[in-house]
């Protein structure tokens, strides 16, 4: 399976915007350790909880 990240760069997006709407809005992901967004999340600053699921 390749992973690609086309559910996750949408919510990437939205979440700087939310953010640059105003700082002090909180923005947190929620996935999974094997998933893209555990990598690709932190790297854009965001926080994630991880949880154990599979799909």
């Amino acid at each position: 399976m390749v992973e690609q990240g086309g559910h996750i760069y949408p919510g990437i997006s939205l979440a700087y915007e939310i953010k640059g709407r105003d700082i002090n809005n909180d923005i947190l992901f929620v996935g999974t350790e094997r998933g893209l967004e555990s990598k690709l999340v932190p790297r854009e600053g965001f926080e994630i909880i991880k949880i154990k699921a599979r799909g």
